[in-house]
């Protein structure tokens, strides 16, 4: 027996919400039906992405602080030095972070709101 695709099932939960289930509900629910079809518009990128996304969260931090550490790591190493002042000052460190986190959310964006990414 095929096991089905999550991503599929994820689609087709959404087109059933959208399709079937909207209608048949009053309008007061509409905007949380659509709401509800969006997390899993959501989901479903996330299934596909999400562990690319990871990855390239990964190699920016590995990149920023010079190091191999478990994300968790990273993200805790990473505010540490930002609360400790490391990248206060204007230059190449600063420079280097920004770089970072445009990498990050860009890559976290194309999950939960790619159209952001359209207007860049």
């Amino acid at each position: 027996m095929n096991q089905p695709d999550p991503q599929d099932l994820l689609l087709t939960a959404r087109d059933a919400v959208l399709r079937q289930l909207l209608p048949a509900l009053p309008a007061h629910l509409h905007y949380e039906a659509r709401m509800v079809a969006s997390a899993l518009l959501i989901a479903r990128r996330e299934a596909a992405q999400g562990a690319a996304c990871a990855d390239i969260e990964r190699q920016a931090m590995a990149g920023l602080l010079q190091g191999q550490a478990s994300l968790e790591q990273a993200r805790s190493e990473l505010a540490q030095h930002i609360r400790q002042g490391a990248y206060d000052q204007a230059g190449e460190p600063r420079a280097r972070l920004m770089a970072a986190l445009r990498t990050i959310n860009r890559a976290q964006l194309s999950i939960t709101n790619p159209k952001v990414l359209a207007h860049d």
